[in-house]
């Protein structure tokens, strides 16, 4: 058995911080959920090389709860190499930024460019809404004939270049072909524009414009989507994903990026409803319903029930992200998220065997991944875990915890006993305690020999009567009589 050291207990450190899963389960049976995985990426040899060690993309994202809201804060920060801004093309370029809005299914945004390059000066603006999408940009394109035989070189090949394309009415279409079968047919290019003014042999201005609004007889691009489905999605799905899509109800995003500098800046902002977890367990319930209606009887799996009675938190997550392009990896540590999910025994005394049975049904990759079971405490009561026969035995463990390494199943640590006990705090608990009891006899001790010693010493200070020379009178209980008169 393996004791928590009570409401101060700290955190374990995990053995295998790159690939790792941290469960706290607490007094409540809730069980708090900790993830720290690194992925090897396929960055080419040659892309690796212009972005040497210590030059990380850094992003963090968390949760908070406000009065009205559920704010997600995304930021992501990038310092790029010198090697990098400071080389042709890259140092050609300026400044970039981005603002955009979006509440519900509408929204609009802004983004400008500014370069050395042929295109010097860019500006988009774009605007949605549930039925419609818009968005116009327009650009100052400056001709330089070191530009070779590209549409910037000079005028002449500009014209002719713009002519085939932009100009041409036949391009335009395939164009717009394009876009709607990328979609599926899920939206109808209702305008796609273009128009170069003020050219010269200097410069031109290049003017596009974009409308695409949903297809056939849908009401909305949701329903477009949806019908691009046909047969294949069942009824009463539709209702799931508007409600989903309705737990956002704002977000904003605004990105610099600095030439001078190398530096790129991203904060993104996301308000969900103010009861959001409560709303997604909803959704998630009613899903979870929808698809085990389907199944014939007896074909649904324990993880799928397991998954349906299990409660999710997810308003205290915190996140953070590394991607280095030197060494082809991607970092991501995630800590706050919560479930509460059906367990076995009782309040105090139970096994949560749907948890390990249902992240047993993936199995991980060799060698596998680092498991840690942390007992969790609150002001009344602590937990402490029970490694019960048939459980591998814990590669480490700490007062509180117990971790395994490289588990390549994880329904092995279904038996494993989580035991709810008092944490004996209060005064009188502690005054009626065995060890309560040995304080207030040595208490006591203490304080009878601090007053014999006081007493002692007081005595030793006390100063001594002088008595009157003559005879010593006999003892007794008054004076002596007089001697009688001769």
């Amino acid at each position: 058995m393996i004791s928590p050291s009570g409401h101060g207990a700290t955190s374990p450190s995990v053995a295998d911080p790159s690939n790792s899963l941290l469960f706290t389960v607490n007094p409540d049976r809730s069980v708090g959920i900790g993830w720290n995985t690194t992925t090897t990426l396929p960055v080419p040899q040659n892309v690796s090389t212009l972005f040497p060690a210590g030059y990380t993309v850094r992003s963090s994202s968390s949760f908070s709860q406000q009065d009205n809201a559920v704010v997600e804060t995304t930021n992501v920060q990038y310092q790029l190499p010198p090697q990098i801004y400071t080389q042709i093309p890259y140092s050609l370029v300026n400044s970039i930024n981005l603002t955009a809005t979006q509440s519900g299914m509408s929204g609009q945004g802004t983004l400008t460019i500014s370069s050395g390059l042929p295109v010097q000066t860019l500006s988009l603006v774009y605007s949605t809404s549930p039925t419609k999408i818009e968005a116009n940009a327009t650009a100052q394109i400056y001709f330089n004939q070191n530009f070779g035989t590209t549409p910037f070189a000079n005028q002449t090949i500009f014209q002719t270049t713009w002519s085939k394309t932009f100009d041409n009415s036949t391009w335009r279409d395939t164009i717009r072909a394009q876009i709607q079968n990328s979609t599926s047919q899920a939206l109808t290019v209702t305008a796609f524009d273009a128009k170069a003014t003020n050219v010269d042999s200097a410069s031109a201005t290049v003017s596009i414009g974009f409308v695409a609004v949903p297809s056939g007889s849908a009401t909305d691009f949701v329903a477009a989507i949806e019908n691009t489905l046909g047969a294949s999605i069942p009824s009463g799905l539709d209702a799931m994903i508007r409600s989903a899509l309705n737990l956002v109800t704002g977000e904003s995003v605004n990105l610099t990026y600095t030439g001078l500098t190398g530096k790129l800046a991203v904060q993104y902002t996301t308000n969900y409803v103010r009861d959001l977890d409560a709303q997604l367990n909803s959704i998630k319930n009613q899903f979870f319903q929808f698809v085990m209606s389907l199944q014939p009887v007896g074909t649904i799996t324990p993880s799928e029930q397991f998954l349906n009675s299990t409660t999710i938190t997810v308003s205290k997550i915190s996140m953070t992200s590394d991607l280095d392009l030197n060494a082809g990896t991607s970092s991501t540590t995630l800590s706050g998220l919560f479930i509460a999910p059906p367990t076995v025994g009782t309040n105090t005394n139970f096994t949560i065997p749907g948890l390990f049975q249902t992240l047993g049904s993936v199995p991980f990759p060799a060698p596998g991944i680092s498991i840690t079971l942390s007992g969790g405490s609150d002001s009344s009561n602590q937990v402490k875990l029970g490694v019960t026969s048939g459980t591998p035995t814990p590669s480490s463990t700490t007062s509180n915890s117990a971790t395994w390494t490289n588990v390549s199943n994880a329904t092995v640590l279904s038996n494993v006993r989580f035991v709810v006990q008092p944490i004996s705090s209060s005064f009188f608990a502690l005054l009626l305690s065995p060890t309560g009891i040995a304080i207030e006899a040595i208490i006591a001790a203490a304080v009878i020999a601090a007053i014999l010693l006081y007493a002692r010493k007081r005595r030793a200070k006390m100063p001594v009567p002088l008595s009157p020379s003559g005879p010593t009178p006999a003892p007794g209980f008054g004076p002596s009589p007089a001697p009688p008169t001769q």
